[in-house]
């Protein structure tokens, strides 16, 4: 099981330190000595790492539409603040550009993210709303210790039209079974190559714990997705991916909402610290969002062995992550917004900011 990285310092901000999540945390951590500031910024420069965890409530928007990638599709994913930064150690993870010498923060408080989500559903009701907290940090991997996602969960599953999904390297989903009432709640996992798994994810669950833990959210009543990213091209990659797509058979293919994948890409930045990885000794082209990807026949090509592969598995939906237009047109051989089988996940949601 992936146990999470017990923190060497803690800073809770005032407004924090009575909430309930904050204080299951610190009875989990067996009561820590923790040091009271204002607002990050007077946290010791040295402290400003992932060794630091800083608990806070919610600072400014709650609800946040995907960043999406210039000049490529985007799936108009919505995302919510509640784990910033992640300790698993991904080599190739994009977040390494930015948030490696930030704290590993908590906004501990999911109740504003929960009234955001609800006026939104209240306000498009006729539009599925597909809404995560895994974009700045893995969805579970602190969440036994905080329990913020069960709270997230019972706040919106009367919503009919409201699909959460918790995305995850990790096992932690024990301490969800047992919520009764889980609405249209996914538990999602991120997957890829074993090779890739054990030499490049850090400290994350094996592909078959990932695959054990998404049987057990199945049974316990959870949809289920999962997400084939970054895809990595390396010598036997088609019999690599093969052994993980074998272990999904697994899952009840009835349970899968809809599965992603994307290939491997990085920006300059990233491509500087991830040192002479074996998996960079492909050729990679600078696309218009800045960030390097394979060319696109070969982008082309792996998307559409993936897509034969999985097909066989499940009638989900199976959608590309971040391409461009001429991608998609080469793998399906046209736009998702004109597919039927894409059209309620890429349906645009207006998320203007609160006042």
């Amino acid at each position: 099981m992936t146990q999470y990285k017990v923190p060497k310092r803690i800073y809770v901000t005032p407004e924090a330190k009575t909430l309930p999540a904050v204080q299951h945390a610190l009875r989990i951590l067996g009561h820590p000595p923790y040091q009271m500031v204002e607002n990050p910024m007077e946290i010791p420069k040295e402290h400003q790492n992932q060794d630091t965890l800083f608990v806070t409530s919610y600072r400014g928007q709650t609800v946040h539409k995907c960043p999406g990638s210039r000049g490529h599709l985007c799936c108009n994913y919505l995302t919510i603040d509640l784990y910033l930064g992640c300790t698993l150690g991904c080599t190739y993870c994009i977040m390494k550009s930015y948030l490696n010498f930030s704290p590993l923060t908590v906004y501990a408080d999911p109740s504003p993210s929960i009234q955001r989500i609800r006026s939104l559903a209240s306000q498009y009701p006729d539009k599925a709303i597909r809404i995560g907290s895994g974009e700045t940090g893995d969805s579970l991997l602190l969440d036994p210790i905080f329990q913020l996602s069960r709270q997230l969960i019972e706040g919106v599953s009367d919503l009919p039209n409201v699909y959460l999904e918790l995305k995850t390297k990790t096992t932690h989903v024990d301490h969800l079974l047992d919520i009764p009432m889980k609405g249209n709640a996914l538990i999602a996992f991120s997957l890829n190559a074993r090779e890739i798994q054990e030499q490049e994810e850090g400290s994350s669950a094996s592909i078959e714990e990932r695959i054990a833990a998404a049987l057990r959210a199945a049974e316990a009543g959870y949809n289920l997705a999962f997400h084939f990213d970054p895809i990595v091209r390396f010598p036997g990659w088609q019999e690599s991916y093969l052994y993980t797509i074998y272990r999904l058979k697994e899952v009840p293919s009835d349970r899968i909402r809809w599965i992603s994948l994307g290939t491997l890409r990085f920006t300059g930045a990233l491509r500087d610290r991830m040192e002479d990885r074996p998996y960079l000794f492909e050729e990679f082209v600078p696309c218009r969002d800045g960030k390097y990807r394979y060319l696109q026949p070969i982008r082309i090509q792996m998307y559409r062995w993936f897509l034969k592969e999985l097909s066989a598995l499940t009638n989900a939906p199976i959608y590309l992550c971040m391409e461009s237009v001429d991608v998609w047109k080469g793998v399906y051989g046209g736009l998702p917004m004109k597919m039927d089988s894409f059209r309620d996940i890429f349906k645009n949601i207006p998320c203007k900011a609160q006042s």
